[in-house]
């Protein structure tokens, strides 16, 4: 089994983020784990410079991303998990056993970036995701289980989740980005067992 988990970002504040995550995880199936964290007060400070100075959406987008290498290197420390920082250290990765591999962090750059190539077979799923603030790392994450087949994607939150409500829903009350909803529907068709926006207490 593989899955992908966003951690959002609002998150790496908690002084117990370690021991809240490690007692998520227990509680999980076993499976291959891939992380995309969420970019928290970092992005937010973006979007105040954004407010002020109206700068270039797709700039903007992209210096976010960069932003996430950060993020992502804190949490890996933090949870002493592994980090996944190159193309070459994700091929890796994938091609070992799942039962082998502890959850590893990975920077959004290794598949998500400026260099991406028309042509790719992931192009069309690429283009669902605009280079402005509808998507964030919650369609990053959705992007990523799309790119690798993943059977389960799960987006940790530090809000209260109310239930039976759709992807569109959750887009408009801003639980999930705007983007999300388009992606969770190609992933709905690409064979994605579960698909999961909860709280992480």
């Amino acid at each position: 089994m593989r899955r992908v988990v966003k951690l959002g970002g609002s998150m790496l504040l908690r002084a117990d983020l370690k021991h809240a995550v490690d007692q998520w995880m227990t509680i999980e199936p076993a499976a291959q784990t891939f992380v995309v964290v969420g970019g928290g007060k970092l992005i937010d400070a973006i979007r105040e410079l954004d407010q002020v100075h109206a700068m270039d959406q797709r700039e903007i987008h992209w210096t976010c991303v960069d932003l996430l290498t950060t993020t992502a290197t804190f949490v890996a420390k933090t949870l002493q998990w592994n980090l996944i920082s190159t193309p070459s250290q994700w091929q890796a990765v994938l091609m070992e056993a799942p039962q082998e591999n502890p959850p590893s962090v990975i920077v959004p750059d290794v598949f998500y970036n400026r260099d991406h190539l028309h042509g790719d077979p992931a192009e069309a799923v690429r283009s669902l995701l605009p280079e402005d603030w509808r998507t964030t790392t919650d369609s990053i994450a959705a992007y990523l289980a799309a790119i690798m087949k993943a059977d389960e994607l799960v987006l940790l939150k530090s809000c209260e989740i109310p239930e039976s409500m759709s992807s569109v829903e959750l887009a408009e009350s801003g639980i999930v980005d705007n983007a999300f909803p388009d992606l969770a529907g190609v992933l709905a068709e690409s064979g994605l067992q579960q698909l999961r926006v909860e709280q992480l207490v």
